[in-house]
């Protein structure tokens, strides 16, 4: 083909090629999109635990936030996974990371399972059985034992990882806990999720937020509660000034962590934090200044 001709049809051959690419990087975006809620085949890690299964559930069944609990329990992958955690071996785990991805990812979903086994539609701080409360009920099987939420998270989590980020990873059911993360945490981006995470609760009004008419400083009592598992991070006052990004808030922060400014706690909303309307009104947190639901440890 002539120069001329090519200079003629070039135009034309560059629309074609652009209505013809156009259409397939939208269709390969929908695709990884799609991709992502595919329900997937189980591979197992060295723990035996396949965490793509919990990824799948959460991206299916979480949204904002908030649970279809219904949902995770229709769905067969739900006590799939479940199976896996009750028979998981932690110790055929190398790194501490995919370790504790583990814990979180099983203290998570047996929570949910709680929720959904018993019924529970309002609140978890209304359950009892057998004189306990919901997160001391020894009734979760995790690597060959029976345990209670507590157990896992006060005598495993905290005890042995020292890591204050797990507050706003582990989730309790609650309109007042950190949201959900839809999706599984891994060890491999553990970090960067936990990080991410933290990132996101310090710049939710809902957990942190600077009344400037008053003139205090509102925080999640979630803080005030563990406040001790941030004493290597220099305090929680400093952990959430260095991730604001409001730059009055950050202030309002530096200088109650200087005692300038006084720190107040908001009530704690117990409500279940499900995608079904609220059952009955909010409840309020117990008056418990240190760990709350805190009872008796299982297998000990």
């Amino acid at each position: 083909m002539s120069k001329d001709k090519m200079s003629y049809y070039g135009p034309f051959f560059w629309v074609a090629a652009i209505s013809f690419l156009v259409p397939l990087a939208v269709a390969a975006k929908a695709f990884h999109e799609v991709r992502l809620t595919t329900r997937p085949t189980p591979h197992l890690d060295a723990s035996g635990v396949d965490h793509a299964i919990w990824d799948y559930l959460l991206k299916t069944h979480v949204e904002n936030g908030l649970i279809d609990y219904d949902g995770i329990s229709r769905d067969y992958l739900f006590q799939t996974y479940l199976r896996q955690l009750s028979a998981a071996d932690p110790r055929q785990l190398t790194s501490s990371a995919d370790k504790l991805a583990l814990l979180c990812n099983a203290y998570n979903a047996f929570v949910v399972n709680g929720v959904t086994t018993h019924g529970i539609h309002d609140s978890v701080m209304n359950f009892r059985f057998e004189g306990k409360e919901f997160f001391d009920v020894p009734e979760h099987i995790f690597c060959g034992q029976t345990m209670s939420l507590n157990h896992i998270e006060h005598q495993i989590v905290r005890k042995r990882f020292k890591e204050p980020r797990i507050h706003v990873a582990l989730v309790c059911a609650a309109r007042s806990c950190p949201s959900i993360r839809a999706e599984a945490y891994v060890g491999s981006r553990l970090s960067q999720q936990l990080e991410d995470q933290s990132v996101q609760f310090a710049n939710n009004p809902k957990y942190v937020a600077f009344d400037a008419e008053k003139g205090e400083l509102f925080l999640s009592p979630i803080l005030k509660w563990y406040g001790d598992d941030w004493s290597a991070a220099g305090g929680y006052l400093p952990w959430l000034a260095r991730r604001v990004q409001e730059p009055a808030l950050q202030a309002a922060i530096e200088a109650a962590a200087r005692g300038d400014v006084p720190v107040a706690y908001f009530a704690y909303d117990w409500s279940l934090n499900s995608q079904a309307p609220a059952v009955g009104a909010s409840v309020a947190a117990p008056a418990k200044s240190a760990e709350f639901g805190s009872g008796s440890i299982p297998n000990e």
